[in-house]
């Protein structure tokens, strides 16, 4: 008996130990294991700071950055708009475009899909509500129109005069600042908007910059004839008072159709602007032989931001099959700067003749990259376009990154 239990504990320690054996190996091999691989097609940030989006189109919110020669799996593409779909590290997934990576391996392999839904719209900052009749205006104790206002008031025009005065006693008579904003149905047709201004004053119309002479000097009109469609839109007058006398006034009036000024293209009398841009357009894609129309355009929203639709620049400059060259000499601080633009069809962005966004091809598109230290002052940036058919439209503007 006493044998016969030696033995049965002798086979359930052997049994045992055979079991304790399997459990380490298979322990063993899985973590010796290598990681799921998600597939071989990856993409890689040609430019630094590359966005990745919660959807295709930068209309949708960042969700990530790739830094230049940053590597993420490609899994997935958007049939529309030929986004790419990242798995990046940390958990972050999203959309890249096209034209800010390189694709390696083979894109064929990458799933199909289609976004649907409508594509969702930036938010943009609401103004305070203008009164009903009248300018809702604001007078700052500054030039710059920094800070809180010290005196607000609601003026049924714009038409002052003050002389070596101020428009009110906590307003001082020199370097103050006044923002006068409404919005205002008028009826369809052309208007004619003159500003005057001692010092200087600007005229936006739905933020876009329509008059510009900010500047010191004694009083001047500047004007320009505007189409209004009858709807509302939101006007919008900045000005500042430097030293001396002070006056700013708008006056708008029904105005006939503008005649288009064709002016003889001569060098010598056209110069790079500060601050806005010199606008030549040649009539062929490669900037070829001499401007046939030449113009200056005013800085807006965006510093540049034309959209012709199918239409053209010109009477005397095609429809389709022209290019432009748009220079203007602008103030930066020093810093890194990243350079953007929205485009139908080519474009080329050089700062001091230093090329920065190369997207000479046709197709809409929205490349970017970025130029690092810039040095502080004024510089000239360079915009080079050209329409092949269809639509056409150029949007540059630029933001100092940190």
């Amino acid at each position: 008996m006493k044998r016969y239990k030696t033995g049965l504990y002798l086979r359930l320690l052997v049994l045992l130990a055979a079991v304790l054996l399997l459990i380490v190996s298979a322990g063993a091999d899985v973590q010796g294991a290598p990681a799921t691989q998600t597939g071989g097609t990856v993409g890689v940030a040609k430019f630094d700071a590359v966005n990745v989006r919660s959807g295709p189109s930068t209309a949708y919110p960042v969700v990530g950055a790739l830094a230049y020669g940053q590597s993420c799996p490609v899994i997935g593409r958007d049939t529309f708009s030929g986004w790419w779909l990242f798995q990046c590290p940390g958990g972050v997934t999203g959309w890249v475009s096209p034209d800010l990576v390189n694709i390696v391996g083979n894109p064929n392999s990458v799933p199909l899909y289609t976004v649907s839904g409508p594509t969702p719209s930036q938010p943009t900052p609401v103004p305070p509500p203008p009164p009903a009749n009248g300018w809702n205006a604001s007078y700052f104790a500054n030039r710059d129109l920094q800070g809180s206002p010290v005196q607000v008031q609601t003026v049924p025009d714009i038409n002052f005069s003050w002389g070596f005065g101020s428009p009110g006693p906590n307003v001082p008579p020199d370097y103050f600042s006044a923002r006068y904003q409404r919005t205002m149905n008028m009826a369809p047709g052309y208007y004619q908007f003159t500003l005057g201004m001692d010092d200087g004053a600007r005229l936006f119309i739905d933020g876009q910059l329509v008059l510009d002479d900010w500047r010191v000097g004694a009083f001047r009109q500047v004007s320009a004839i505007r189409y209004v469609d009858g709807n509302a839109h939101t006007y919008l007058v900045e000005y500042f008072e430097d030293t001396g006398q002070a006056a700013v006034q708008l006056t708008i009036a029904a105005s006939a159709p503008p005649q288009p000024q064709i002016p003889t293209p001569s060098p010598g009398s056209w110069t790079v602007p500060q601050n806005q841009w010199l606008a030549q357009y040649f009539n062929n894609t490669d900037l070829a032989g001499g401007p046939i129309f030449l113009q200056y355009v005013p800085r807006g929203a965006y510093p540049l931001d034309l959209d012709w639709g199918y239409g053209s620049p010109a009477p005397n400059v095609n429809v389709d099959y022209f290019s432009a060259r748009f220079e203007g000499i602008f103030f930066f601080d020093a810093g890194d700067y990243q350079f953007f633009t929205r485009v139908d069809d080519g474009v080329r962005i050089y700062i001091d003749n230093l090329l920065v966004v190369d997207a000479w091809w046709d197709g809409l598109k929205e490349p970017s990259n970025v130029f690092r230290r810039l040095g502080g002052g004024n510089h000239t940036v360079r915009v080079e376009y050209y329409e092949r058919a269809g639509a056409a439209s150029v949007r540059v503007w630029w933001s100092r990154i940190n």
